[in-house]
């Protein structure tokens, strides 16, 4: 299969770009370019609901969402029409707590909420995402195909974090006609070691989809805003992978959102300056997984989606499921030598749109 060349993304001039036109693949606009007002003006014009999720492993974030809800309490109800703290853990704590002082934040306990085909051994952040959307649509009647749903990760360093993070994506939804979603990208300055593996990776891959991947800025980011038309017609993995497996279906074109072709069409990139987190440690332990494991469910969701999509053929036979080996300092007190073993490859889970009452149900 023959490969374009990849220039950078173009940049997206609201005054030059027409609202109505074709837009091209991973786009590229300023969030400062949305200021709040226009946001408002924007949103009463199309009023869709707008709903603002972070996915929360457990009652330990609280003291950094608080300080996140904090910047982005001026933003309710004028563009954010609800916000969301999906648990992965069974405690809220300190969670329940945020829900009472930002009256527009609900907490979603999402091992209660489970959709009918998502068994609860397969479990991290993207089970999560999909038990919540699967969740706004049947029991909270979020039906319309247009509506915003912006997923937002839980440990962003507040120093880094503005209310442009959400004017950014849902501004962008909301201004041009075509897209389905946005995606925030950012500088790491001191961080990013995964992506500037996988950025190197996926050049080598001679797909012409996966080569206009290098456009992003930044790969990996868990920012993520989309009408809930994209969120269903997405597959999730359960756990690391589901940002890769969302960018490799839109690249594959195996996510389908628009008859005519052209998904990465309908993805726009909107940058926010430079971000960090809280840091995954480089090596796993037994009681913390770190950067090694997630490295590897993250490779292994590109070779399983290149596998499907025909442009990558595995041999035949090897281990299944896939093992990791890492060696550890052993817990004797000589420090001798030790192994961790872990597995490789996350559940993926189906579109929802492949759920009866979810096909039936959206507008």
């Amino acid at each position: 299969m023959g490969v374009n060349l990849v220039n950078p993304p173009e940049r997206l001039n609201l005054r030059q770009t027409g609202r109505d036109g074709i837009l091209p693949a991973l786009g590229l606009v300023e969030a400062r370019a949305f200021a709040l007002t226009d946001v408002v003006a924007l949103k009463q014009a199309d009023p869709r609901p707008v709903h603002l999720v972070f996915p929360v492993k457990d009652a330990s974030e609280a003291i950094n969402l608080s300080k996140l809800l904090a910047i982005l309490d001026p933003l309710a109800r004028s563009v954010i029409d609800a916000g969301w703290l999906a648990l992965g853990e069974e405690e809220p704590g300190a969670l329940a707590d945020l829900t009472q002082i930002y009256s527009w934040v609900r907490l979603f306990p999402a091992r209660r909420f489970l959709p009918p085909d998502q068994p609860l051994s397969a479990w991290g952040k993207g089970a999560v995402m999909r038990a919540l959307l699967y969740h706004l649509i049947r029991n909270e009647g979020v039906c319309h195909s247009r509506t915003i749903v912006q997923f937002v990760d839980a440990d962003i360093l507040p120093s880094f974090f503005a209310p442009e993070w959400v004017l950014g994506a849902v501004g962008a939804l909301l201004w041009f006609d075509q897209l389905e979603a946005a995606k925030l990208v950012y500088f790491r300055p001191e961080g990013g070691r995964l992506n500037t593996f996988l950025r190197s990776l996926l050049a080598l891959i001679p797909h012409t989809g996966i080569q206009r991947l290098q456009k992003l800025v930044y790969l990996l980011s868990g920012e993520l805003a989309g009408t809930l038309k994209f969120w269903t017609t997405m597959p999730f993995k359960a756990g690391y992978g589901v940002e890769i497996l969302i960018l490799l279906a839109l690249a594959l074109e195996r996510a389908q959102i628009s008859p005519a072709g052209g998904d990465l069409n309908r993805l726009a990139q909107v940058f926010v300056g430079d971000m960090d987190h809280r840091h995954a440690p480089l090596k796993s332990t037994r009681t913390q997984r770190g950067l090694d494991h997630m490295a590897g469910n993250v490779f292994h969701t590109i070779f399983e989606a290149l596998e499907q999509a025909g442009v990558l053929s595995w041999s035949p036979g090897g281990p299944s499921p896939r093992r990791l080996l890492i060696p550890t300092p052993g817990a004797e007190p000589d420090g001798g030598l030790d192994w961790l073993d872990l597995p490789v490859g996350e559940l993926t889970l189906a579109p929802l749109r492949c759920l009866p009452e979810i096909a039936g149900a959206l507008k």
